[in-house]
């Protein structure tokens, strides 16, 4: 299926914890206890009509890796849209950053772990006009004002949304100024549906000039996402997309327009049944609220055999004793030679002075070997899917 880009100008956070451990180690290949790692990449949002414990939700997928799902909040708000491009015969496609690190509760492992997804309102997901069929879209980036916006108010507010924000799709031409000292200046100007609506700054002119005809070369427009944003008193026109020097070697090569077209609005559609049971998910009868633990750093492959690793080290006889005994060791060593450090300050203060520092070093190295990585229960998050 052809991917279909989703508008990236904001942010929504998903679920990963509880049922998805496995799948997120496999994406990570590995983790260590306390050092978070990042992953960034697409991910693809799949609606599942047929999911048991909430009908209706949104899985998030790493490759063939089920990472997590929208609240039912935010899956409710995003059902529509997501279901019109599943619909129409694409799979939506957003930027994930997810997040990972191995922790310790009482003596146990487990994986705590974010997602954050770059995904627009719902109402700006998708843009009010069609793409040019012959167009060159500009990958997505920071937001480049559109100037002389104001000159062609009366259009703009005739396009601009009742809720006051929209996505556009922009094209972008090249037209060089010619001074009357001879000096030429590029300028970009800005397009929506064949009608001039701004143009960009001289500066951002120069830098996209070379592609804009390099498109053109090859029997291109350029287009652009754009923003706009307004009220019945004042609008902002903003296009979204990297600089030139950002710009891949492959987008040279394939010139791509990747804003296919969609389905007609509706008030609801037909999309197949999606729901895949992670191993978290079939087990989740017998998965209390405490995490389902990992130990060590194990690569994917070992993650079936980590719970009984889990279970043997947990009751490894003598671990957790001896700990205890080296700490009270240490704990009473340290205070002893404090104490006679302190004495002998007033006797020798040299000697003394190394004695408290020493004392106090051994007394640490206690605390540290005493001490208990725990997490109150009550800081795990409830799942809301158990409700």
């Amino acid at each position: 299926m052809t991917d279909y880009v989703l508008g990236d100008r904001g942010t929504v956070h998903i679920i990963t914890d509880d049922f998805y451990d496995a799948e997120i180690l496999q994406v990570f290949e590995e983790l260590q206890i306390d050092r978070e790692r990042v992953w960034n990449g697409e991910a693809r949002l799949v609606p599942e009509p047929d999911n048991p414990y909430q009908p209706h939700t949104i899985a998030v997928y790493v490759d063939d890796l089920k990472v997590g799902r929208f609240s039912e909040k935010d899956a409710d708000s995003y059902w529509a849209p997501i279901t019109r491009v599943v619909a129409s015969g694409y799979e939506a496609v957003a930027h994930l950053q997810l997040t990972a690190v191995l922790r310790r509760l009482s003596g146990d492992s487990f994986i705590e772990s974010a997602g954050t997804l770059s995904l627009s309102a719902p109402g700006s997901l998708f843009p009010l006009n069609q793409a040019p069929t012959q167009a060159a879209l500009l990958p997505q980036g920071s937001s480049i004002k559109v100037l002389d916006e104001k000159n062609h108010s009366e259009y703009l507010h005739g396009i601009l949304p009742g809720s006051g924000e929209g996505r556009l799709i922009l094209s972008l031409e090249n037209n060089p100024i010619k001074h009357s000292d001879g000096r030429l200046t590029e300028c970009v100007e800005v397009f929506h549906d064949r009608k001039m609506v701004g143009r960009l700054s001289t500066q951002i002119s120069e830098q996209l000039a070379p592609v804009i005809r390099y498109a053109y070369d090859h029997d291109k427009l350029t287009s652009a996402w754009g923003t706009i944003r307004g009220n019945a008193f004042e609008l902002s026109l903003t296009v979204q997309a990297v600089r030139p020097s950002e710009i891949s070697d492959e987008w040279f090569e394939h010139l791509p327009n990747n804003v296919p077209e969609l389905l007609p609005l509706a008030d609801t559609y037909d999309v197949p049944d999606a729901y895949v049971a992670t191993d978290g998910e079939l087990h989740r009868a017998s998965t209390t609220k405490k995490k389902r633990g990992f130990i060590g750093s194990r690569p994917a492959s070992e993650t079936d055999n980590v719970q009984d690793s889990q279970d043997q080290d947990s009751t490894a006889p003598g671990a957790p004793l001896g700990l205890q005994r080296i700490a009270v060791l240490l704990g009473v060593v340290g205070g002893i030679v404090l104490v006679i450090g302190l004495v002998l300050i007033f006797y020798k203060p040299m000697l003394g002075i190394l004695g408290v520092v020493l004392g106090a070093s051994v007394a640490f190295l206690a605390l540290f070997f005493g001490r208990e990585n725990s997490y109150d229960e009550e800081a795990v998050s409830e799942d809301p899917l158990e409700h």
